[in-house]
């Protein structure tokens, strides 16, 4: 028995010498560590030549990384940003068509809202938060909600890896209710 108590000691010691860095050479210091010298910079005497070459420096960089960018239109911007590509919106119908109804019934879309959705979209859908899209006036398909459910978009979490097929087709079908009658 005492053998027993002697050899759990020692486990427990071990463990909290280990956890607590074991040695010195592991063990982190508070004191102030020397800069490695590679991080040194010699002082000169002549500042303003020291800064004008970094100013210039920079300036040539910056000529290296700018790269031509074609000038595109606000409207061209939204419009390609908002599609989803084909792959996604034809994953999206083959998610659609794999769930039964029934099974898409059973699940409790405006929970599964509240607990995913409603912190950017909002309970009534109309929040706009982080760039989430007003809810009510959206115009989407079923399949385009989806795919976007499924894969995400902007700063929009993928749920493919976080929900069922099931709640995701439900989600989409939830927020189509948020919509404002015309």
């Amino acid at each position: 028995m005492n053998k027993k108590i002697s050899l759990i000691t020692l486990f427990i010691m071990a463990l909290i010498w280990f956890s607590c860095g074991g040695d010195n050479q592991t063990k982190k210091s508070s004191e102030p560590q020397p800069m490695p010298k590679s991080m040194i910079v010699e002082k000169s005497d002549n500042h303003e030549s020291d800064a004008t070459k970094e100013n210039e420096t920079a300036a040539e960089i910056e000529e290296e990384t700018i790269e031509e960018v074609p000038e595109e239109t606000p409207e061209e911007v939204v419009e390609e940003s908002e599609a989803m590509t084909d792959e996604q919106l034809s994953k999206a119908d083959k998610i659609i068509a794999s769930v039964s109804d029934a099974v898409v019934d059973a699940v409790d879309s405006k929970k599964l809202f509240r607990m995913h959705c409603a912190i950017c979209h909002g309970f009534k859908g109309n929040q706009m938060i982080n760039g989430a899209k007003d809810l009510t006036k959206s115009k989407i398909s079923l399949t385009e909600s989806v795919a976007q459910v499924y894969h995400g978009k902007g700063l929009m979490t993928p749920y493919n890896n976080i929900l069922s097929e099931a709640e995701i087709v439900a989600l989409a079908k939830y927020t189509e209710t948020l919509r404002k009658k015309k």
